[in-house]
């Protein structure tokens, strides 16, 4: 017998699934795994430099556990307690020391519990103190500070090394950039002096263009006067041309044929609307024509007419017996045990309008008739 689930029982087990994983979720970011069994560890810290809750703790950089929560501690009020939460059976023993490290540059911290030794009957049991310590992040990467001055010690000595022990030791590296840097010093040297020679054996023709130089110079100014002269007489000819008036002429002239090209525009876009509303009227009459939408059915389907003059008679007839009989469409009568009948249609052959609806009819026949 194959079970079947309703789907009112699946979204219930769906529903408690996500609550339970959400509760899951809230307490490991909490810094507790409900799912894992545990132990835990108080540490008493100066200050804890940015720590905060759900922080990693390491044993050589293995992840034990995390930090639950951080609080002051209230006997003192003047150290910080940070509870751990270590994975079962990792055995800390009691003189480990719990140190905040950095991460990386960026920030973040870390505990990280140091071991120089097994537990050997000396282990931390669950909720005792363990010993605290702080590291930022330079002594966490480099170790002791005081090694600093080693390391630049190192350094030193290998920056004194002769630039000729680095040119056997590595050609292309500091020796050889230092042998480039002098090659382009005496390139340098060799080019000032072969332009110097060339300088030295081109003076004389440098000397003779210099000459040329100056008698053109004397020249212009030796014509000084006559060229001061040429120039007041073209500042004359301008003057008699602008009194004249032949500028504001041209002005003028170009502005007359500016207005009759714009008219001559405006013209062919008048007559480019009236070809394209002509060739639609054109399209709209050939159409019809063929018959082509009611209208056009209307002028070249005989059917289509006469189906409308029937309808509206008809529809006549209908306003002439509502005219003559309005009773019959605004009481509302009850039929009881066989009663109250409606009469029966009267042909209105007295009527007026129906002797001239009839004539109408008759003149529509003879119309036919002779066709």
């Amino acid at each position: 017998m194959k079970l079947k689930i309703s789907n009112e029982t699946r979204v219930a087990l769906l529903a408690i699934a996500a609550v339970a994983f959400g509760f899951w979720g809230f307490q490991f970011l909490k810094g507790r795994n409900i799912l894992t069994p545990s132990q835990t560890f108080f540490v008493r810290y100066a200050n804890v430099d940015q720590l905060r809750p759900s922080s990693p703790v390491f044993i050589k950089g293995l992840q034990v556990g995390m930090v639950k929560r951080l609080y002051v501690d209230p006997e003192t009020y003047k150290s910080i307690v940070v509870q751990l939460t270590i994975e079962s059976g990792v055995d800390i023993p009691k003189d480990a020391v719990a140190t905040i490290v950095g991460l990386s540059l960026m920030g973040g911290k870390a505990i990280e519990i140091v071991v120089d030794h097994p537990c050997e009957g000396n282990c931390a049991e669950d909720g005792d103190f363990l010993q605290g310590a702080s590291k930022n992040f330079l002594e966490s990467v480099i170790g002791d500070p005081t090694q600093i001055d080693a390391y630049t010690a190192r350094i030193r000595a290998g920056l004194d090394i002769n630039i000729d022990s680095l040119a056997k030791i590595n050609p292309g590296g500091i020796a050889g950039t230092v042998d480039a840097l002098d090659n382009s010093l005496k390139n340098l040297e060799r080019a000032t002096a072969e332009l110097d020679e060339i300088l030295r054996m081109n003076k004389k023709s440098i000397g003779i263009m210099a000459d040329n130089f100056a008698a053109v110079s004397s020249t212009v100014k030796a014509n000084d006067r006559n060229i001061s002269d040429a120039l007041a007489n073209l500042a004359d000819v301008i003057r008699q041309l602008k009194v004249a008036g032949l500028d504001k002429t041209a002005q003028k002239a170009s502005g007359a044929l500016d207005s009759i090209t714009l008219s001559l525009n405006t013209l062919r876009q008048t007559l480019n609307t009236s070809t394209s509303a002509i060739g639609k009227v054109d399209s709209l009459a050939e159409r019809l024509l063929r018959g082509e939408g009611t209208v056009g059915k209307a002028l070249t389907e005989e059917d289509l007419y006469n189906n409308i003059v029937s309808t509206t008679r008809h529809l006549h007839l209908l306003l002439q017996d509502l005219r003559m009989h309005p009773e019959r469409y605004t009481n509302v009568r009850v039929k009881l045990l066989g009663k109250n009948k409606p009469s029966k249609y009267a042909n209105p052959v007295d009527d007026p309008a129906y002797q001239i609806l009839v004539d109408s009819l008759e003149r529509d026949y003879s119309k036919k008739a002779k066709q």
